[in-house]
């Protein structure tokens, strides 16, 4: 299915498009503004067999082109990269100046169309990775969106994280339009993490001063789906939404805690991304000792359970497995392989490799076997 994906004029844009089956070049003068656009057909997709970049490594071209040959020597068709940093920069302006609004114009990112252009050439599916609710930056610059503390001050997480307040509107708001700030520079996917709750640290204890009555957790999150997909439907784009591993096991406890409701996330989302890391576990967990050790186990139950609970749902799951050693002493190549085979085996063919350093010559080496 083809909708209509903006882009600038300026450009000499040659179109191969299934319409009635001939191919079409669309010509603009060479001085029409950048501002002004022209629709064109775009394609939606979803990741498939990814890596994670970061937004670092993504500017460091000899390092990045080094992973991208290796990635593609290895199948990898996906590059998942942080860009809400990047992207967000004009809209922190207007939030500290409270000029935040649905009407707020926006503007392609240059780096992220630069980016995904050069992506899209190297033949790879560009899924923009948007951290939501942990946000330093905008709780600096704003704390009256904190999450805050019943005894006083801000809530930190156990990495000194500063977190804003699903429950506030403008929170919400302002990430919907970093979500369609990256649609209109062209990326395939906008992927949501940490799209929940805090459950770290003194969680327990955490204020929300912007909590509304009758609305819970689980309806502020499903409230900032809902606009992010109406704000991006037009651009064809995927939504994709990271989730902790242990909410495929759906525990009610977990999802009041963390307002991550699958079923309810569902009909606003294409893809869903468990985090389903062996190591994250808890010791026991499910029964295991040391759940870092059985790659096999917990991603396969873990996708199993979200199969299940998405029943019915046109959701493709794409889940995340651990692409780094950490408290995993089995962990090499075919650590990587049985947490592959544990997704196949439930007829599930993509999968997102996580390595916070971008280290992955075990898994180069894994999938090139």
């Amino acid at each position: 299915m083809k909708t209509w994906h903006k882009v600038s004029l300026g450009l000499l844009v040659v179109l191969s498009a299934c319409l009635l089956g001939v191919s079409f070049v669309l010509l603009a003068p060479s001085n029409t503004s950048m501002n002004e656009i022209i629709h064109i057909p775009k394609t939606k997709r979803v990741s498939e067999r990814g890596i994670y970049i970061t937004a670092w490594v993504a500017q460091t071209p000899k390092r990045f082109n080094f992973l991208k040959n290796e990635a593609k020597r290895a199948g990898i068709n996906t590059i998942v990269v942080d860009a809400k940093e990047i992207i967000s920069r004009p809209l922190i302006e207007l939030v500290k100046e409270k000029k935040l609004n649905a009407g707020t114009k926006l503007e392609p990112d240059p780096w992220l169309v630069k980016l995904t252009e050069d992506l899209h050439k190297d033949g790879f599916i560009v899924s923009a990775r948007l951290v939501t609710f942990k946000d330093d930056h905008l709780v600096i610059a704003r704390t009256d969106l904190s999450i805050q503390m019943k005894g006083g001050g801000i809530y930190r997480d156990r990495k000194g994280g500063r977190w804003a307040d699903p429950y506030a509107d403008e929170v919400r708001l302002y990430n919907e339009l970093i979500a369609e700030r990256a649609a209109i520079s062209g990326v395939d996917e906008v992927q949501f993490d940490y799209i929940r709750f805090p459950a770290e640290g003194r969680a327990k204890d955490a204020l929300y001063l912007h909590e509304k009555e009758g609305v819970t957790k689980v309806d502020a999150i499903c409230l900032f789906l809902e606009g992010v997909k109406k704000r991006v439907a037009k651009y064809n784009v995927s939504i994709a939404v990271d989730i902790f591993g242990v909410t495929a096991w759906q525990s009610k406890d977990d999802i009041k805690n963390l307002g991550q409701d699958l079923k309810r996330m569902a009909k606003y989302i294409d893809v869903i991304s468990p985090m389903l890391y062996p190591s994250h576990f808890h010791r026991g967990y499910d029964g295991y000792a040391n759940p870092g050790s059985e790659p096999y186990y917990f991603i396969n139950a873990g996708v199993k359970k979200t199969r299940e609970i998405l029943s019915g749902e046109a959701v493709t799951i794409v889940p995340w497995i651990q692409g780094f050693d950490m408290r995993s002493p089995n962990f090499g190549t075919d650590y990587i392989l049985k947490q592959i085979k544990a997704c196949t085996d439930e007829k599930v063919t993509g999968f997102l490799v996580w390595n916070a350093g971008n280290r992955y010559d075990v898994t180069f080496s894994a999938l090139r076997k």
